[in-house]
């Protein structure tokens, strides 16, 4: 076996010879050259962010009423953007989202066997591929007290297809029916 202190890496450097900076193991090499790639990539791309948001239209950022969080509204549409001139004949456009509409369905054309009970139809002007709810209160006159509630769901729809529901109040104390969620995914 060799002695470790015979090797030329053991001596003192002679006088009038520099020492080397270049690292001997050249995997510390690349990284050194791959921090400094990366340093520089950042300060790029923070240097392009910093610009794009100055230079960003506030008008881009609308603020949530519910949370107090802003959030982004990418569509680049008027806020009081409304169209209901898709909607089928007898439909009307749901108020809270125009692409949805609902027809209560004519008393005597359907059957509540055991409890009251209103049939409303909903179509969609666009695909609800996850999910399509619907839910309905049920009130106690024309005061418009809501005393429950009845809800009904499909697990897709296609654009302009029509969802028939049956909305029942199994308390049978029913007078009146408001329709209080309609949902598309």
């Amino acid at each position: 076996m060799e002695d470790s202190t015979a090797n030329s890496f053991n001596y003192a450097p002679q006088e009038g010879a520099e020492a080397s900076l270049t690292p001997v193991d050249h995997r510390e090499s690349l990284a050194r050259r791959i921090a400094i790639i990366f340093v520089a990539v950042s300060v790029v791309l923070s240097g392009i962010t910093s610009v794009s948001l100055l230079n960003s239209n506030n008008q881009d950022y609308s603020y949530s009423s519910d949370f107090g969080t802003d959030t982004y509204d990418d569509a680049a549409t008027n806020e009081n953007y409304w169209d209901d001139s898709w909607v089928p004949n007898g439909f009307t456009a749901w108020g809270d989202d125009s692409s949805l509409a609902y027809r209560y369905s004519e008393s005597g054309s359907y059957d509540c066997d055991n409890y009251n009970c209103v049939e409303i139809s909903f179509v969609s002007e666009y695909d609800c591929p996850s999910n399509f709810y619907a839910a309905a209160n049920y009130l106690d006159g024309s005061d418009g007290n809501v005393i429950g509630y009845d809800n009904a769901s499909l697990p897709s729809i296609r654009a302009g297809q029509i969802a028939k529901f049956l909305f029942e109040d199994t308390t049978n104390t029913s007078i009146n029916w408001q329709i209080s969620d309609i949902s598309c995914y």
